[in-house]
């Protein structure tokens, strides 16, 4: 190509970390080898280019692209390198360079496997050993991925550590110290917080005591990490979709609602004002979710708040729909009490003791506390840095006392299965037995403020559908949450908590709690027992009786007594398992008909009957 021509040759060597481990090709060997085979050959050398630790999977490399530069300036006329995979390993890139060099009278010619362009057989040779070097490429790439994908199934996740997590054994595990921000982020965004309301609250409360932003809530609420999943490769064509490689930090029923929350949220957003039903209501017409508005009088100064549908001109007070549901705002505060004072420590009881992995903890920040001292004296980095990172540390020492605290607590409970069913059943009677108790119930529920509502209506219900009929506003439907239905079965299958059915209602419109397993005769007359004794002064009653085929039907009772109100029903198991026979249920009462006014006239009977007859549809749902 270049007869007649003085040969000006580019020396090119590199290497990767791999090939100088496995093949001993260093960059000061590759030069003196090509010195010699330059001098033999009677090039005059020019340049060397130099490119240590990049790997010729690509030909973006620096000291690579200035040589192509000299090569088309014409500084240099033949390229000179230890082997053909020195310069790439790219079928396409060593098409793209012969073209080059083609076009630009330059050479190619390599010292160990006779690759050069001089002759049309070194060119074949320079083909034939770019195609094996990419397959060499391309099996390893295969190797590495199957090697990954195998790291990754058992936890060794690649990535920064995000936080709420940390490292053990290079796994990736919860972190004790942060995971509770986390779970906080998911739950504020249930509730409606937008991510600047979110980031605007942890930045007043110094979370972590460093500055929060909405890209940051915002990264953290789509992060598949935290539930437990993780994805490969997110900026390729194929990226690789891994589940269940972490222990999650959130449920997966969580993460999908808070990712639908956002698209909700895309329109409607919550604004300084606080809404009840934020994404809430539903039209009934045209299925568009209603916008929050407020109002304020100016004479009186009070703040109306209503939902409009922009779309069908719809739009209802707030107080009224809040007055549409008031009966389930009821239910929800007492079963959100049931869980946060009897489910939730009961679960945690259960739980691994953590205390001495806590304490571990406590010990480790302690020494990162001293190291960093030690380094701050030494005079490493300044004060800024020095008192951000203790704050850090302490903030993270603070939040594991406080969980010690609490463990030592849970550790100190002694519940049983039995003793939750009590609970319930305690909640029932003192509904009745006690009258006073259920108007405290109800006061308390109305005595929330807007925010404690909302929390309420955010983390149960879905959305509801009303409609104004006569100039009166109906409740339509009603859709609850399932993630909080998918936390309470998690609880009842993984750790005993009671879960209810509730298939039958009594003749006043209560629904009636029913065990969703079956107890021996023996068990049921026990839990009857127990809870007689608990409520001497009632005249609780156990029945026994066979559970209807069709459950439209009524459960039927010989009843001793006036006035019974069924406080449980309990499915028994069979005699015969091999027999076929009825279902038959254990049923608990108890006596109303105690309840006398000074007359001696039962006190339930007119009560009951009235709120049958008014609050039917509401109680039975509670």
């Amino acid at each position: 190509m270049n007869e007649g021509k003085v040969k000006t040759a580019g020396i090119y060597i590199r290497v990767s970390t791999e090939d100088q481990a496995r093949e001993g090709f260093s960059l000061p060997e590759q030069e003196a080898r090509l010195r010699e085979f330059c001098k033999f050959k009677r090039y005059n050398i020019v340049k060397v280019y130099q490119d240590a630790g990049i790997s010729a999977k690509s030909d973006k490399r620096p000291a690579y692209q200035e040589m192509i530069k000299d090569v088309k300036d014409k500084k240099i006329n033949v390229i000179v390198a230890f082997k053909l995979d020195r310069l790439t390993r790219s079928v396409y890139d060593i098409e793209k360079l012969m073209n080059l060099v083609n076009d630009y009278e330059c050479d190619i010619d390599c010292l160990a496997d006779e690759s050069n362009t001089t002759t049309s057989n070194g060119r074949m040779v320079m083909r034939i050993m770019t195609s094996v070097s990419q397959n060499e490429i391309e099996k390893c790439s295969e190797r590495t991925k199957l090697g990954m994908a195998g790291a990754i199934k058992q936890g060794h996740i690649p990535n920064q550590t995000p936080l709420g997590f940390k490292r053990v054994n290079k796994k990736l595990v919860p972190d004790e110290t942060t995971k509770d921000i986390i779970i906080r982020i998911f739950d504020l965004y249930m509730q409606g917080k937008s991510y600047q309301t979110i980031a605007n609250i942890y930045n007043k409360e110094k979370v972590l005591d460093k500055k929060w932003y909405d890209s940051t809530i915002q990264l953290i609420l789509r992060n598949v990490l935290y539930k437990g999943d993780y994805i490969n490769g997110k900026r390729t064509k194929t990226p690789t979709y891994y589940e269940n490689v972490v222990e999650p930090i959130v449920s997966k029923e969580i993460w999908e609602e808070c990712q639908y929350q956002k698209r909700r949220n895309a329109r409607h957003y919550e604004r300084t004002a606080t809404y009840l039903f934020t994404n809430k209501i539903k039209c009934t017409k045209c299925g568009n979710f209603l916008g929050g508005h407020a109002t304020t009088k100016k004479k009186t100064g009070k703040k109306y708040y209503y939902y409009k549908c922009n779309k069908c001109r719809t739009y209802y007070n707030e107080e009224e729909v809040e007055d549409l549901i008031r009966f389930y705002l009821i239910g929800m505060y007492k079963e959100q009490n049931l869980l946060d004072e009897y489910y939730t420590p009961f679960v945690k009881s259960k739980l691994d003791n953590k205390e001495d992995e806590l304490e571990k903890e406590l010990k480790t920040l302690g020494k990162q506390l001293d190291r960093i001292k030690d380094v701050y004296v030494k005079g490493l980095f300044d004060i800024d840095y020095f008192e951000a990172e203790v704050k850090q540390i302490e903030y993270k020492k603070k939040i594991v006392n406080e969980k010690l605290k609490e463990q030592k607590q849970y550790n100190s409970l002694n519940f049983t299965v039995n003793d939750l069913l009590i609970i319930q059943d305690k909640m029932e009677i003192d509904m009745f037995a006690k009258p006073d108790e259920l108007f405290l119930d109800i006061q308390r529920c109305f005595s929330l403020n807007k925010q404690e509502k909302q929390k309420l209506i955010s983390k149960y219900i879905d959305y509801i559908e009303i409609e104004k009929q006569d100039n009166e506003l109906k409740l339509v439907n009603i859709i609850f949450r399932k993630s909080h239905l998918k936390e309470i079965y998690n609880y009842h299958d993984n750790y005993d908590v009671p879960l209810s059915w509730r298939l039958f209602e009594d003749d006043y419109g209560f629904k009636i709690n029913m065990n969703r397993e079956r107890k021996t005769r023996v068990q049921a007359k026990e839990y009857f027992k127990k809870l007689s004794k608990t409520y001497k002064e009632y005249n609780l009653n156990y029945y026994e009786t066979e559970l209807p085929d069709d459950l439209d039907e009524d459960v039927i009772i010989h009843s001793k007594h006036e006035l019974e109100k069924i406080i449980r029903i309990i499915m028994l198991e069979k005699d015969d398992k091999f027999k076929k026979e009825k279902v038959k249920v254990g049923v608990i009462t108890i006596d109303l008909s105690i309840f006398k006014n000074t007359k001696g006239e039962p006190i339930y009977k007119p009560i009951l009957e009235d709120l049958k007859k008014e609050y039917k549809n509401e109680l039975c749902n509670i």
